[in-house]
Formats: structure tokens, C-alpha cells, sequence
């Protein structure tokens, strides 16, 4: 339980999360672009149809609008919650 940080929240539930974020978007931009530019460098090749080539800049660009609108929804829809630091825990042995 070292790398969850608890947060109550003010509704009286208590949430638990990981301590090393998701990507952040400046990251999640740079791998969506290095994918386009690898799938756009194949279709240049003749190696990839024109179709999959679209398929695969749809599905990026629909992907980045999930997470955006998942979180306008999960700020509008909870509250700002307490953040609680747990020390860490050693278990000694004899």
C-alpha cells in the first residue's frame, strides 16, 4: 500500500490511487504522433492502404477525446477530495 494515496472524499468515500500518474499529455501527444508518423512513413512506403491510414488517425484522435471528455466529466462530477500521505510500512520479521 506504499504507492496508493487515500483520499476521503467529502460524500464519505474513501478513494484509493496509484502514486505515479498516467501519462500526462505532453507524453500521450508525443506517442500518438510518433505512431501517426511511423503508420504515415509506411503508407508512403506502399506498405499500409490509405484506409488503415485514416483508421488509425481516427481512432488516435477519438481516443484523445474520451480522456478529454472523461475529465471534464470526473471534475464536474466529484468533489475536490482530502489527500491523505500514509508513511511507508516495513515489515519486520524475527
Amino acid at each position: 500500500m506504499q504507492d496508493v494515496t487515500i483520499r476521503s472524499r467529502k460524500d464519505g468515500i474513501v478513494e484509493l490511487a496509484p502514486k505515479h500518474p498516467p501519462a500526462d499529455g505532453a507524453e500521450r501527444l508525443l506517442l500518438v504522433g510518433t505512431v501517426l508518423l511511423a503508420s504515415a512513413g509506411l503508407f508512403v512506403c506502399g506498405m499500409m492502404p490509405g484506409e488503415v491510414l485514416l483508421a488509425i488517425a481516427a481512432t488516435s484522435l477519438a481516443g484523445e477525446a474520451v480522456l478529454g471528455v472523461r475529465a471534464i466529466a470526473l471534475r464536474l462530477l466529484h468533489p475536490a477530495a482530502e489527500v491523505l500521505e500514509l508513511a511507508h510500512c516495513r515489515v519486520r520479521r524475527p
